[in-house]
């Protein structure tokens, strides 16, 4: 599956880098906001990303987890 493409489960978000996971959240959190709402939508990730020390907390340390 290609980068942009619409996705039919949840199930297709396993496996995908962060790139394409962090797009996809930014798009599907802020899709009509400005440019300072999509960053803030980053912010957001990147913070539960980089702070969860274990696997149960904000889903883990992985890109897919902050989803």
């Amino acid at each position: 599956m290609k980068y942009g493409e619409a996705l039919n489960s949840k199930d297709e978000l396993k496996g995908r880098d962060g790139v394409d996971l962090l797009a996809r959240m930014i798009y599907a959190g802020a899709r009509g906001e400005s440019s300072e709402g999509k960053c803030g939508v980053a912010f957001v990730a990147k913070n539960r990303k980089d702070h969860a020390t274990k696997a149960a907390e904000f889903g883990g340390t992985t890109w897919e987890g902050a989803f």
